[in-house]
């Protein structure tokens, strides 16, 4: 495998994409903002802690991965576990620096926020792939937070910059409040589809978790449990879906609409595999559950793109 190919597989490009997409979307669609040094810096600091945070989890992984998925394996394969723990510490001091100077730049003296921030997804990320994993449900929640959190940041940096300026804050506060409530139904839109392909992952994977004694939801609960868990968190986001297609309708942005609702159509098409799954055993395979995964990640994406329609 090309050495350059495998680093980008190593870091998962596309979801570093997808991320500095959400990121540039929200800051640009929804809250109507220019592009600013600063903000550009946030984008390239959270690319690079997330791209750590896949780096490490794959140095963790390494035994699971050998058992899952060995010709995926890049860790000890194509690079030693001691070269990936040099792109760990570079990507994540690096991408730490951008968060400090993007602070700095745009908040002076009330830098600390967002810097902290930043330093705490780093240290989630980290006792995610060292600990919480292996752990019952904690593992997935931190990866969800941590996607969700990619979403709701832009707002935050710029209301705490908008903050700082009483005049600015004054002509800015009717577009944060209305921007606030979008951006919140896409932080828990993140966190949703990204909390049910995580235990979909969890699925897929369970022949290698067992033999490490990882106690994930199909291990400790069982399969069927865990689909129906799935299923409920479908429901619960179709729903969210529906709230937001109507909201979203009454302030113009149908084409956003209509993207969300084509997001929601996955949610049914996941919902009703896992009722297959529950009653025929070989809708409960690897393949079935990566395709779902996948599945997945094209309606997160869906709903994603559906921002860039909000003008």
């Amino acid at each position: 495998m090309n050495k350059i190919g495998a680093f980008f597989k190593l870091v998962r490009w596309p979801n570093l994409l997808i991320t500095a997409l959400m990121m540039c979307l929200v800051y640009h669609c929804v809250m109507h903002f220019d592009s600013s040094a600063a903000f550009t810096l946030l984008v390239i600091s959270m690319v690079l802690v997330q791209a750590g945070g896949y780096v490490i989890n794959d140095i963790f992984d390494k035994d699971i991965d050998t058992i899952n998925k060995p010709e995926k394996l890049i860790v000890g394969k194509v690079f030693a576990e001691k070269q990936c723990n040099v792109f760990y510490i570079a990507l994540t001091i690096i991408g730490l620096g951008c968060a400090l100077a993007a602070s700095i730049m745009a908040l002076g003296k009330h830098f600390l926020t967002i810097f902290a921030c930043m330093v705490l997804l780093v240290c989630l990320l980290y006792s995610y792939s060292a600990r919480y994993k292996k752990k019952l449900l904690i593992g997935n929640l931190i990866v969800s937070l941590s996607v969700a959190f990619a979403v709701f940041v832009p707002w935050l940096f710029e209301m705490l910059y908008v903050s700082q300026h009483d005049l600015l804050l004054v002509t800015l506060k009717p577009l944060m409040q209305i921007s606030l409530r979008i951006v919140l139904i896409y932080t828990a839109f993140a966190f949703l589809t990204t909390l049910i392909r995580e235990i979909v992952k969890d699925m897929e994977d369970v022949a290698g978790d067992e033999g490490l004694s990882c106690r994930t939801i199909p291990i400790v609960w069982g399969m069927k449990a865990a689909q129906i868990i799935v299923m409920t968190l479908c429901l619960l986001t179709f729903i969210l879906i529906m709230y937001a297609k109507e909201y979203l309708y009454d302030y113009g942005f149908t084409t956003t609409g209509y993207m969300l609702y084509g997001s929601g159509v996955f949610m049914f098409v996941m919902l009703f595999g896992n009722v297959f799954g529950l009653l025929d055993a070989s809708f409960r395979t690897p393949k079935q559950f990566h395709v779902q995964s996948i599945a997945m990640k094209i309606s997160m994406l869906i709903g994603v793109l559906s921002m860039f329609f909000i003008k």
